[in-house]
């Protein structure tokens, strides 16, 4: 699933990336991603940009690196 106009939500770019909700909570308090905005009932959005860098963390992960 690619990102729409308005971005994912959190469950949505959990799916596409392939990592819990909790995770990307977990990096968003790293300050590794970070949401494009609120949605609708102050729902967290994310853009293309987020998805691209959950994959690379996990390409970075698939390397050994923590």
């Amino acid at each position: 699933m690619e990102p729409s106009k308005t971005g994912l939500d959190i469950a949505e770019l959990a799916r596409s990336a392939g990592v819990s909700s909790r995770t990307i909570r977990y990096y968003g308090e790293l300050g590794l991603i970070r949401p494009e905005g609120r949605g609708a009932g102050g729902r967290r959005r994310y853009g293309p940009d987020a998805l691209e860098r959950l994959r690379f963390i996990a390409r970075l992960k698939s390397l050994g690196l923590t």
